[in-house]
């Protein structure tokens, strides 16, 4: 499991890296934190990332590798619309 998140200021450059994300199969927790299976430096989505970073020296995207055991004992307090299994890739599709 890789737990992506950014701390970006430009509303363009947010839009553009979280639909990168979407695109690719991460999921969003939060307004600024994905999480997936997959590991962005195998599906380039990182190389990709770093390349609308460039020129923008302030902004940043971070990116942790999570334990199944760590994410499967996550704490949450309200609603979680999306259920676990199927974001630990564990589930090949939710039904609703």
């Amino acid at each position: 499991m890789y737990l992506l998140f950014y701390d970006i200021t430009e509303n363009n450059l947010r839009t553009k890296i979280s639909k990168l994300l979407i695109e690719t199969g991460y999921e969003r927790l939060q307004l600024s934190v994905f999480v997936a299976p997959y590991n962005p430096l195998n599906n380039k989505v990182w190389q990709k990332i770093k390349m609308l970073l460039i020129n923008t020296p302030t902004n940043k995207v971070y990116c942790i590798k999570l334990t199944n055991e760590s994410f499967y004992n996550i704490k949450i307090i309200g609603n979680l619309e999306i259920d676990l299994k199927y974001l630990a890739g564990d589930l090949s599709s939710l039904i609703v």
